[in-house]
């Protein structure tokens, strides 16, 4: 009996090892610097727009860029719902590639935004949105035609803390979110975990239609492979721009 209970435990030891060993995590460092505007045509609509380039650390290699829009509509004082459309361009995901090879992307999304005031200076945010991803087909050296497809639910749950007083000119405010994507579709074998954001960052008012907002990301993404990851840490700088 203890024979086999010791070859059990062997036998399961061995099992969660060479699980271990088949996960490859890479880590990487990027910064990104993101535009963000606003236009407020109501007080029940609005449009956003932003653009977002995104670059490795070392040796400043272009890793992606992006572009939203998104028309935002109250249906509730402290609800919104929006429906809009993303571009982006993806270069190679490894610093050391010799790929060019630069992969369009268009996704429509929609969303919605509940927001509940906690404390005069605490708020919870919840976010839940849909993106339907249309990836330009490739075969990793060249584009081919046509485009695969699948879904992406995304949900981010996010604590805004302002700093300071109401009467205060220029307001402070701490952010802390946490955002998980899952992946649908029948092009998604592995992958139904797309990648877990969590993003720590101080939003500084410079003047009414201005501010600055200076954070810090840690992205981890599973690859398409199942014990494929990307492990990624990341320096956001936005620019806020109120019209």
């Amino acid at each position: 009996m203890i024979v086999k209970t010791n070859c059990l435990i062997l036998f399961f030891a061995l099992l969660n090892f060479s699980v271990k060993a088949q996960k490859q995590v890479t880590s990487q460092s990027l910064h990104w610097l993101r535009y963000y505007n606003i236009l407020t045509i109501n007080p029940k609509w609005a449009l956003h727009n932003e653009v977002e380039n995104r670059r490795f650390f070392d040796g400043n290699q272009q890793h992606h860029f992006i572009a939203h829009t998104r028309l935002y509509y109250k249906i509730l004082p402290r609800t919104d719902i929006a429906a809009g459309i993303t571009y982006s361009l993806q270069s190679p995901q490894f610093i050391a590639s010799t790929s060019t090879l630069v992969v369009p992307e268009i996704r429509p999304n929609q969303e919605i935004n509940i927001s509940n005031i906690l404390t005069q200076k605490l708020t919870l945010q919840h976010r839940l949105r849909i993106d339907e991803r249309f990836i330009r087909k490739n075969n990793g050296q060249q584009l081919l035609d046509g485009y695969d497809f699948n879904l992406r639910f995304r949900y981010r749950i996010q604590l805004n803390y302002r700093l300071g007083t109401d009467s205060a000119k220029n307001k402070t405010s701490i952010k802390l979110s946490n955002e998980l994507m899952l992946n649908g579709g029948k092009n998604i074998v592995y992958n139904q975990f797309d990648q877990n954001r969590i993003y720590a960052c101080c939003e500084q008012e410079i003047n009414k239609q201005f501010s600055l907002e200076l954070g810090y990301l840690h992205l981890y993404q599973q690859r398409a492979a199942q014990y494929q990851f990307f492990d990624r840490k990341i320096l956001r700088l936005t620019v806020y721009h109120k019209l």
